[in-house]
Parts: C-alpha cells; structure tokens; sequence
C-alpha cells in the first residue's frame, strides 16, 4: 500500500506542476488530409504571455512523412486565434526557414479563412517552388507576436481547438499530387491530459 501511495503523491505532484504548461502537441495524417496521399505532420505550440495585451506564440512544426517515396514538402501552416477579442492578430516575427513568410488573414480552401499562418512567399495555397519548403523528417521553427485584450487569458490550446482551428499543407509529392490537412484534436500534452477548456473562437 505504501508504494501506491507514493505512485499517487508522485502523479498529483505531476499534474499540479504542469497544471500551468502551455504547451500543446498536435498532429495529422492521412486520417485529416483531403487527398490521403501518405503525408504527416506533427507539431508542438508553445505560448507565453508577455504582459498587458501582448504574448509569443511559437510553432515547432516538421514534415513527419516517414515513406520515402511519397516525398513532397510541407509548404505552410494556418490557425487560428481563439480569444475573446474580436481584433486579436497573430505576426510572424522571426522563424527558422526565411522562405516562409506572414500570410495574415488566409483563405485555406476547403478549410475556410484563418486568423493568420505562415507559408512559403505568404501563400498557403501555391506560395512558388515548394522545394523550398520542410523535406521528410525537416522540421522548422516560428515566433508569432500575439495582441490580444485577453492575452493572459490565452494558452497554447487557443491555437488549436477542439478540431479544425490548425491546417497544413503540403506539395511538391512525388507523385506530383499536393495534400492538405487539420489538426483535428491535442495530442497528449499537459493541456490535453488536463482537459483546460479554450475561449469560444471569435466571431469574424
């Protein structure tokens, strides 16, 4: 008994530790793309809140297709913000590839219009010659500016939802196909395994 009061001390201490994270992992494969092509991604969100209005969000994002020849390059990625406020904006600050850049407010067909993004020449749709783009196993990092009248109130979940608030795309296959898809759902990050509840997404 003694040694499963200690497994239970150690997993409350666990959960109170992270009981604040804001990380949140997520990812997609051929069960959220619209061609099912063999291409997947994962990626982990990381939000800080900077003080007043202000907060970094920053996206560790990789091209996780593990079958050499279905190839292709992911291109660009989309989200959205969900706060409370109505005018909150999302700006690519800095990243690790210079080909991806702010798209802003995006149209990402069939998936609809997203708060902002970044992709290659700003286009998450074409966006140029994708080999520019994150290759099989690359991976890339981006820092977004966050200004928001909640941006305490924020976490890493506001970026993600519940399903449908995170897209990607890929292009450039082998087989000279492009695929596009959702996040559908968390991974298993703190965030997710806690079960924290994100603002109601905001009306456009």
């Amino acid at each position: 008994m003694k040694s499963n009061t200690i497994y239970v001390c150690a997993a409350l201490a666990i959960l109170a530790g992270v009981a604040g994270a804001d990380i949140a992992s997520i990812s997609g494969d051929a069960s959220t793309s619209i061609s099912n092509t063999g291409v997947s991604f994962g990626a982990m969100l990381d939000y800080s809140y900077n003080g007043g209005t202000s907060g970094t969000l920053t996206v560790d994002i990789s091209n996780s297709t593990s079958q050499e020849q279905v190839g292709g390059f992911l291109t660009g990625f989309v989200f959205n913000i969900l706060s409370s406020d109505e005018l909150a904006t999302a700006s690519l600050i800095s990243s690790s590839n210079t080909s991806f850049l702010d798209t802003g407010i995006e149209n990402a067909a069939p998936f609809g219009v997203f708060d902002a993004g970044a992709a290659l020449d700003a286009n998450w749709q074409g966006g140029g010659n994708p080999t520019f783009g994150l290759g099989i196993g690359e991976s890339g990092s981006f820092f977004f500016a966050i200004t928001a009248s909640d941006a305490s109130l924020l976490d890493a979940m506001s970026f993600v939802g519940s399903g449908s608030e995170f897209a990607v795309r890929f292009r450039g296959l082998s087989s000279g196909d492009s695929d596009k898809l959702l996040a559908p759902a968390p991974g298993t990050s703190a965030i997710a395994l806690l079960g924290l509840g994100v603002m109601a997404r905001r009306r456009r």
